[in-house]
């Protein structure tokens, strides 16, 4: 089998966070400095808190110290950037490549149909895919979206984590434009997809370094090669590196 260090170079993640996370915070510095012990290609990046006008400032600030070839910003978009400006032209001194919307730290997102609206069109217009936090409660899960994707198939729309997986799947099979990232997602969940035929649709995210908050005693680098090549090990390295490379250059940097 391949080695790690023969394919982090190949690797790309669509789903990682900097910032405060319950109660440990963590630092975008450390980040480059786990990721380039990694050796990964791209990293989208965004911040954990539930952003807003006031911190986009700040946001920016942090993500434009990272290193750009490396680091790729994402936009967390709030109800309130929306009222700002309904364009979210405002923004685009971030270059963001994606714009997130968490309807379960904000779960007066459900509410506001229109407001997303507004932010799938401004996506549309940016020409940058619109990722979806799925799970959680109902308003959060994947089926709740799903007419966004029918509404809106010139647009390019990422469920992270893919929670439920019985409505992920049905949003994945009546709608073309729409992905799944694999972050916090279990082995059989992966399956069912692969086993739906729908393989193709996975991009490869993590959720790093969440993960050091539910298991505190983890060693960082040693669980992201591991996990990757657990994945390489069940699915393959061809179906991996269209999770982890092909789907992340189409979606996220075409």
């Amino acid at each position: 089998m391949i080695k790690f260090e023969q394919i982090a170079p190949k690797i790309c993640d669509c789903h990682v966070h900097y910032g405060k996370f319950r109660d440990d915070y963590y630092r975008p510095e450390d980040l480059v400095t786990y990721f380039g012990a990694l050796g990964i290609d791209k990293v989208g990046i965004m911040p954990t808190g539930i952003a807003g006008e006031a911190d986009f400032t700040v946001d920016q600030k942090i993500m434009g110290s990272l290193p750009p070839e490396r680091f790729v910003p994402y936009l967390w978009v709030s109800p309130e950037m929306v009222d700002a400006d309904p364009t979210l032209n405002t923004y685009n001194t971030l270059n963001y490549k994606v714009i997130k919307i968490h309807a379960y730290a904000r779960k007066d997102w459900d509410a506001k149909p229109d407001k997303i609206r507004t932010v799938i069109q401004a996506a549309y217009i940016k020409g940058v895919p619109v990722m979806f936090h799925t799970g959680g409660w109902r308003g959060s899960n994947a089926i709740q979206f799903y007419k966004f994707c029918r509404e809106f198939p010139e647009v390019d729309f990422i469920l992270a984590h893919g929670k439920p997986i019985s409505q992920t799947l049905t949003v994945l099979r009546g709608a073309k434009n729409a992905y799944v990232d694999n972050s916090f997602m279990d082995i059989e969940s992966i399956k069912m997809i692969c086993d739906a035929g729908l393989s193709s649709r996975i991009l490869f995210g993590t959720d790093f370094p969440i993960m050091k908050t539910f298991w505190p005693e983890i060693n960082l680098i040693n669980w992201y090669k591991n996990n990757i090549m657990e994945l390489i090990q069940i699915f393959g390295e061809k179906d991996f590196m269209v999770w982890a490379n092909e789907n992340f250059y189409t979606l996220i940097l075409k």
